[in-house]
């Protein structure tokens, strides 16, 4: 039977992508998604974008960070407001426009009958199909208050997401959340559909600060 395989957010972490694949063992017939973040943050989002190009079972939804990529090489420019940007870039090398191209035909979200993907969330209060990027790639709160996003939604369809960095993956009834926070040290997760299985593997060290988890 053909399984689904959800990867978290990798942002460049390819050595411990390799592990995570040979851990959950991929069939040609499988459908493997990338909830995004592809690259950026970590030692290798050449290695990450090479591999997505190979693959030819794998579809990746929209990042915030390949989204301010985009944004920035349509204009002809690329990001510099942060030193992992530039890291990035460099790393892309003269492949910079190869993958530029690949990225910009990503789609923002993927919907399935039972399922929906999407790199950080949404706003149950708005039909899908009409959310701006921007806030799909970025959404954690809703509201006046700090009520996550996913406590709100009441839909059926299980909704699949990164984006929010947390020691353990989101376990709800129709969401799940995949970013451990591998670039961090933490680690780097799948989730395997239909039998809803988690498979992680801990990150080779911390290629990234962050100051406090959930």
């Amino acid at each position: 039977m053909a399984r689904t395989i959800i990867i978290g957010d990798v942002h460049g972490c390819w050595r411990e992508l390799q592990i995570l694949l040979r851990k959950v063992r991929p069939a040609p017939e499988d459908l493997l998604i990338s909830v995004g973040d592809l690259i950026c943050k970590g030692p290798d989002t050449r290695g990450v974008l090479d591999w997505a190009m190979r693959c030819r079972n794998l579809q990746c939804v929209l990042g915030n960070h390949e989204y301010r990529f985009l944004k920035h090489w349509k204009k002809g420019l690329t990001p510099d407001e942060k030193l992992y940007d530039l890291e990035a870039a460099h790393q892309m090398g003269r492949k910079y426009e190869t993958y530029m191209r690949f990225i910009d035909t990503w789609p923002t979200l993927l919907m399935y009958r039972d399922l929906v993907v999407v790199h950080a969330g949404f706003d149950p209060r708005t039909p899908l199909l009409e959310q701006p990027t921007s806030e799909l790639v970025n959404i954690r709160r809703i509201g006046k208050g700090e009520t996550p996003w996913y406590e709100r939604y009441r839909g059926s369809r299980l909704a699949v997401f990164g984006h929010w960095v947390l020691r353990k993956p989101v376990l709800r009834g129709n969401a799940i959340g995949l970013d451990t926070g591998c670039v961090y040290g933490g680690s780097l997760t799948a989730l395997i559909l239909p039998e809803r299985r988690l498979v992680s593997v801990r990150a080779r060290r911390a290629y990234r600060r962050k100051e406090s988890w959930v």
